[in-house]
C-alpha cells in the first residue's frame, strides 16, 4: 500500500510541474490572439500530454500498484505459509513435511528392539531385529539359537545337550519329569561316617546276629533319562560313597545295580516320595541273595490294586502346584504264606491284630504293615519259628517287610521315632538272627537317625 500512495503522490506532483511550465510559456507570447490560439493549442497539447502523463503515470502507478499488490499478496501468502507451516511443525507432527524422519520407527532398530521385539516390521532392512525379535532365540542369544533345546529356561537349568523330554528342575531341587516328581539327596560324609560307626557298634554288641543295612536310593535314580538324572546328585555315587565307609561285620546290601537294571519301571510313586511295592520287591531280592536266601519269584505273589487314585505327600516339599495333579496306582503283592500281624503303641500296649501284613482297607501307602507304628510283631506259622528278624526302619521300610514272611517265622518291626526302647534284652530274648536297618540314602546321610540308633542300644 505504501508504494501505491507514493505513486499517486508522484503523479500529482508531475501534473503540478507540467501546469507551471504551461503558465510560463503563455506569459511569454507578444499578442493576445496569437497567444490565445497558441494557448488553445498549447492547452490541448498540455491536456493531451497531461492526460498522457496522467495515463502514463496512472498506468505506471496502476502497474506498479498491481505489481506491489501482487508482491504484497505474495508476501502475505508467503508469510501466511510461513506462519501456517511453523505451527504445523510444532503442534501437529503427524502432518510434518518430513515424515520419514519422525514417523517411521521401522527404520530404526533400537525402538523396535526395545519396545516390541516380537512385532518388528523391518525384515528387509535389517536382519538383526528379526533375529532378536524371536523370544525363543533371544532367551539365550549368546549360547544357542535353537529354542527347541531350551523349553523352560526360567524354571530349570537344563544342560546344553540331551533331550530332557520337557522335564523341569524346580527351585526346591525336585524334578518334574513327565507326570511325576522326583528327588535326589547329597552325600554328607560326616553324617554317613557317624551312621557307619553305629552300624559297626551294632555288629560289635550283637556278635551272634547278622547286621544288614539297606539304603534305598532316592527317586531320581530311577528316572530313565540320563540328562535329567544329571540335574541332581548321582544317587549311585551317593550309595558307593556310603558303602566305602562301612567297616566291621556289617552287610551293606547293594541296591545300586538292581535298581539301575529295572530303571524305568514303576519303582517310585509320581506324587509321593516312597518306593512302590515293586521297588521293595527288588530290595528284598537283593537282601535275600546277600544272606544266602532264595527270593520268591514275583509271579508267585498275588498282585492286587489297592487304589488307583493315590495322591502322596511329595508336594509338601516340592512346592509346585503342578505336582498336585499327579495321581498314582498303589499295587501290593500278597505274600504266599498265611500270617498275622499285631501292632503295639510306644508303651507296648496292644492296638490291633490283622490277618495280613497287607492291609487292603488302607487306600494308599499305609496298606503296607498299616503304616508307621511303634512296635509290630508278625508271625508266620508255616516258617521255622526259630528264625527271627528285627527290622529297624522308617517309612521306606514298610513295603519291604511283607516279603520277609517268605523266610522268617517271626518278624519284629520297630520304628525308633515312636518308641523309646532298649533292644539289647529283646535281641537276646527273641533269639534274633538278623537285624535289618532299613532307611533311605537321605536319612542315612542325615543326623537324626544316628541319634535314634544310639538310643536303641542305650547310648
Amino acid at each position: 500500500m505504501k508504494r501505491l500512495i507514493t505513486a499517486i503522490i508522484c503523479s500529482l506532483f508531475f501534473i503540478f510541474v507540467i501546469g507551471c511550465n504551461t503558465y510560463e510559456e503563455t506569459s511569454d507570447t507578444s499578442s493576445l490572439p496569437v497567444a490565445y490560439e497558441s494557448g488553445e493549442e498549447s492547452t490541448e497539447a498540455s491536456e493531451e500530454s497531461v492526460e498522457a502523463s496522467v495515463s502514463s503515470v496512472d498506468s505506471e502507478a496502476t502497474e506498479s500498484s498491481e505489481a506491489s499488490v501482487e508482491e504484497s499478496s505474495k508476501i502475505e501468502e508467503s508469510s501466511k505459509i510461513e506462519e501456517s507451516s511453523e505451527p504445523k511443525e510444532s503442534s501437529e507432527p503427524e502432518e510434518s513435511s518430513e515424515p520419514e524422519e519422525s514417523s517411521e520407527p521401522e527404520e530404526s532398530s533400537e525402538p523396535v528392539e526395545s519396545s516390541e521385539p516380537e512385532e518388528s516390521s523391518e525384515p528387509e532392512e535389517s536382519s538383526e531385529p528379526v533375529e532378536s525379535s524371536e523370544p525363543e532365540e533371544s532367551s539365550e542369544p549368546e549360547e544357542s539359537s535353537e529354542p527347541v533345546e531350551s523349553s523352560e529356561p526360567e524354571e530349570s537349568s537344563e544342560p546344553e545337550e540331551g533331550d530332557t523330554e520337557g522335564a523341569i528342575l524346580l527351585p526346591t531341587n525336585y524334578v518334574i519329569y513327565k507326570d511325576g516328581c522326583y528327588y535326589g539327596t547329597k552325600f554328607n560324609e560326616k553324617n554317613a561316617k557317624n551312621n557307619a560307626d553305629i552300624y559297626a557298634e551294632y555288629a560289635r554288641i550283637f556278635p551272634n546276629t547278622r547286621i544288614s543295612v539297606i539304603n534305598m536310593p532316592q527317586s531320581i535314580y530311577c528316572v530313565p533319562n540320563a540328562t535329567v538324572r544329571g540335574w541332581l546328585p548321582d544317587q549311585g555315587e551317593v550309595l558307593e560313597n556310603m558303602e566305602a565307609l562301612i567297616y566291621g561285620d556289617v552287610n551293606f546290601v547293594r541296591l545300586k545295580d538292581i535298581f539301575a537294571e529295572h530303571r524305568g519301571e514303576y519303582l517310585y510313586y509320581k506324587s509321593d516320595y516312597h518306593r512302590t511295592g515293586l521297588a521293595a520287591y527288588y530290595a528284598y531280592c537283593a537282601f535275600a541273595q546277600s544272606v544266602g536266601l532264595t527270593p520268591t519269584p514275583l509271579s508267585e505273589f498275588e498282585e492286587t490294586v489297592i487304589t488307583e487314585s493315590f495322591h502322596g505327600a511329595t508336594n509338601n516339599y516340592a512346592k509346585d502346584d503342578r505336582v498336585n495333579a499327579f495321581i498314582d496306582t498303589v499295587y501290593a503283592y500278597i505274600p504266599t504264606k498265611a500270617h498275622t500281624m499285631t501292632i503295639y503303641n510306644g508303651n507296648m500296649e496292644l492296638q490291633r491284630t490283622f490277618k495280613s501284613s497287607i492291609v487292603q482297607s488302607r487306600k494308599g501307602y499305609g496298606c503296607f504293615i498299616n503304616g508307621d507304628n511303634a512296635y509290630t510283631e508278625i508271625n508266620v506259622p508255616e516258617n521255622d519259628q526259630s528264625k527271627t528278624v528285627l527290622v529297624i526302619k522308617e517309612s521306606s521300610g514298610n513295603a519291604l517287610v511283607p516279603y520277609l514272611t517268605e523266610h522268617y517265622g517271626n518278624i519284629i518291626v520297630i520304628d525308633p521315632r515312636h518308641i523309646n526302647i532298649d533292644i539289647r534284652p529283646l535281641v537276646e530274648e527273641k533269639g534274633v538272627d538278623d537285624i535289618i536297618i532299613c532307611a533311605t540314602s537321605s536319612t542315612s546321610n542325615g543326623g537324626s537317625y544316628y541319634n535314634y540308633y544310639c538310643k536303641l542300644i542305650g547310648r
